[in-house]
């Protein structure tokens, strides 16, 4: 290399990264763009379907929410695609200009060696052999019970329990493993939530040339037969035993070939009745500067779950991100697998799911069982405003009350597993008026 093209060069890596923030500015924007489409489109059709569950429209009425719904799924259909494409062009144009300022570059002589892994913690590595998956499964149930796994819900416990990975797309790499003790349910066996992907990979901008990365995704739909490695994100309440054990799978970068599992934020907290709610939160472990931004940012995979044990079983209920696509099961003693919320992602499930689906959020299940946890209070006293006429001034049906989410209890790890608090919601109501 000349010394005199030196300066050609290095305008030549400005221009390529001027473009590439252009081109992240543009996605950025359009990301931004679509994400307040869906969310109106979103509230819009939230309200159709409250109309049609509210019991008290004619057939003609019932016909026009329904024709209303199914325009605004078409257009939510049409907008995300008509972004995709848009997406794609931009990236494809930057895609060309990049191709081409590389060849421009190697032809003065620059040559951009590749980037070596240097997380060695992050390399592939060898899968565990399936034939050791027994004995991990219970040496790893073991640790933390003192006893070897023997019922049907003990083994559940040992699978999620064990952090190896024997899928050999993950390279041996293991799963980052959380875990809390709660009060036992017996007879409400073990609910299982997987949090997954459904296609082959989803994009994964990064801060490098070419910024384009895929995260190999699971590739699957809903399967009540899934073990805890066919997830990203896989949260096992066992009430038999009075744990629960919440396990952050490694995540697989296709370009570099780096393979790293996230450390989940779970938290919970128990009433004395069994129910139990959980809030998580698990971001890309190569997100660019880390974890800790993308939960900051709420750019991760994060919500509240709650199961309440019944005579007739388990049920759930909650708020999720719409992306991943969500599956939660109930495996009792002496009966067949239930399933207890299956959620799709609303809109899109492909590559840009994550873009276009962490930022907001939907209900599954019944919605009653989170508002349940709730303290409530009484609400402030504000001054009543002079009434102008001359008749009494109007009263509340009943006394106002805000309402407070309790607090919840941070897991820990499977060696110094904490026990998760009981709190049972406290209502006070303020005195009444005489009348």
């Amino acid at each position: 290399m000349q010394s005199e093209q030196l300066p050609k060069i290095a305008i030549d890596l400005e221009n390529i990264a001027a473009a590439l923030a252009e081109t992240q500015h543009t996605s950025g924007v359009l990301i931004s763009t679509l994400e307040t489409q869906l969310q109106d489109l979103d509230r819009q059709l939230g309200e159709a379907l409250d109309l049609e569950n509210s019991g008290h429209l004619s057939a003609v009425e019932r016909s026009i929410i329904d024709q209303r719904t199914s325009a605004l799924e078409h257009q939510a259909i049409g907008d995300t695609n008509a972004t995709l494409v848009q997406i794609q062009s931009t990236r494809t144009g930057y895609s060309d200009y990049l191709q081409k300022s590389l060849a421009t570059l190697r032809v003065d002589g620059y040559d951009q060696a590749p980037i070596g892994d240097l997380d060695a913690s992050g390399s592939p590595s060898k899968a565990e052999p399936e034939g050791n998956r027994r004995q991990n499964q219970i040496e790893a149930f073991t640790k933390v019970f003192g006893r070897q796994p023997s019922s049907a819900a003990d083994w559940e416990t040992a699978a999620a329990l064990d952090p190896h990975s024997y899928d050999p797309k993950n390279g041996g790499v293991p799963a980052n493993i959380v875990v809390g003790r709660i009060e036992p349910v017996p007879g409400q066996g073990v609910v299982r939530t997987n949090l997954f992907i459904p296609g082959r990979a989803v994009l994964d901008p990064q801060a490098d040339i070419p910024p384009y990365h895929n995260n190999l995704g699971d590739n699957r739909g809903f399967s009540p037969t899934a073990g805890p490695e066919a997830s990203r994100v896989s949260i096992y309440v066992d009430y038999e035993n009075g744990i629960i054990v919440a396990r952050q799978n490694p995540s697989i970068d296709e370009k570099t070939g780096q393979i790293r599992a996230g450390t989940p934020t779970i938290s919970a907290v128990q009433r004395s009745n069994g129910s139990v709610m959980i809030k998580y939160s698990a971001a890309d472990p190569f997100s660019p500067g880390g974890e800790a931004p993308a939960k900051a940012l709420s750019f991760d995979v994060n919500g509240t779950i709650v199961i309440e044990p019944t005579a007739a079983g388990p049920r759930v209920g909650g708020t999720v991100t719409n992306f991943p696509a969500i599956e939660i099961y109930s495996d009792r003693p002496g009966a067949s697998t239930t399933t207890l919320a299956q959620a799709w992602p609303h809109f899109v499930d492909g590559a840009l799911g994550p873009a276009a689906g962490l930022w907001w959020h939907k209900p599954i299940g019944d919605q009653a069982l989170e508002l349940g946890f709730n303290d409530q209070y009484p609400a402030p006293k504000v001054p009543a405003l002079p009434h102008p006429g001359h008749g009494p001034s109007a009263a509340p049906i009943a006394p106002p009350l805000v309402a407070t989410p309790p607090g919840t209890y941070p897991l820990g790890t499977p060696d110094n597993a904490p026990q998760i608090g009981i709190h049972d919601p406290v209502v006070m109501l303020p005195p009444l008026l005489p009348r």
